[in-house]
C-alpha cells in the first residue's frame, strides 16, 4: 500500500492554497506551484529571481524629526 501526499502551500498573493501542478510545452515539462484560487503560478526560475530582487534591495533607515 503505497502513501500518496500531496504538496501544498500558501499564495504569497491571495493567501490561498498552492499546489503542485505539472506543466508542459513541446519540448519542456517542469512543475510549478499553482494557486487554485487567484491562479497565480510560481516555478523554479521565478522564486530564485523574486530572491535575487529581495536580496539586492538595501534595508532603508528612517530617521524622526
Amino acid at each position: 500500500m503505497a502513501d500518496t501526499q500531496e504538496e501544498v502551500m500558501e499564495c504569497p498573493k491571495c493567501k490561498g492554497l498552492m499546489m503542485l501542478e505539472r506543466f508542459s510545452d513541446f519540448f519542456l515539462i517542469f512543475y510549478a506551484w499553482k494557486c487554485i484560487n487567484c491562479g497565480s503560478i510560481i516555478d523554479r526560475t521565478i522564486a530564485m529571481n523574486r530572491r535575487k530582487s529581495l536580496a539586492s534591495l538595501d534595508p532603508q533607515t528612517v530617521t524622526a524629526r
